[in-house]
């Protein structure tokens, strides 16, 4: 069950965190071109060696989430059981969101770059505490990447042992991982 929150003008989701409501959320609010307009294109010759764009929205990210331009805001006032994922123009127009919020954000960030990325749901654990999260996994010229949507940072390669991938999003997929 979704319902749609007026709030940012029907920009935002609420509903129960089940398979068919993340996918039909993603669907819904992965919107590269809202955010197309914050892209500049460069010619790759003008890079540096080994430049990737999954390197600077990470960079892009970090440094918002670093001077306060972009923050963490958890879905505080919600009823028991659901939870609001919102639009990238929603997110930058609040000023941040929880994870699902900046991991559509980085995610339509990306996809505006022609880089493939979906929206990871899973889990994360520090230490003895696991808690449910999503964060962005992709492919681009260096293979594969994850970008924590909360910190910026970027991991290479191989996913890091404390994140646990349960269903992947993008636009015209959504796949539980077996």
């Amino acid at each position: 069950m979704y319902v749609f929150n007026n709030d940012f003008s029907g920009r935002c989701i609420r509903m129960r965190p089940r398979l068919d409501n993340q996918c039909y959320a993603i669907s819904e609010l992965v919107r590269p071109w809202e955010v197309a307009g914050l892209i500049q294109m460069v010619p790759p010759w003008m890079l540096p060696r080994g430049h990737t764009f999954a390197s600077e929205v990470a960079g892009w990210l970090h440094a918002r989430l670093r001077n306060g331009m972009l923050r963490y805001i958890p879905d505080l006032e919600r009823p028991s059981g659901y939870d609001y994922w919102c639009t990238p123009s929603a997110t930058l127009e609040r000023g941040g969101g929880d994870c699902d919020d900046l991991s559509i954000l980085v995610a339509s960030l990306l996809l505006a770059g022609y880089v493939d990325a979906w929206a990871v749901v899973g889990t994360i654990q520090h230490g003895r505490r696991v808690a449910g999260h999503v964060w962005v996994e992709g492919f681009d010229d260096r293979h594969g990447f994850l970008i924590e949507a909360t910190s910026g940072d970027l991991f290479r390669y191989v996913r890091p042992p404390q994140y646990r991938a349960n269903l992947f999003l993008g636009p015209g997929c959504c796949e539980r991982v077996a």
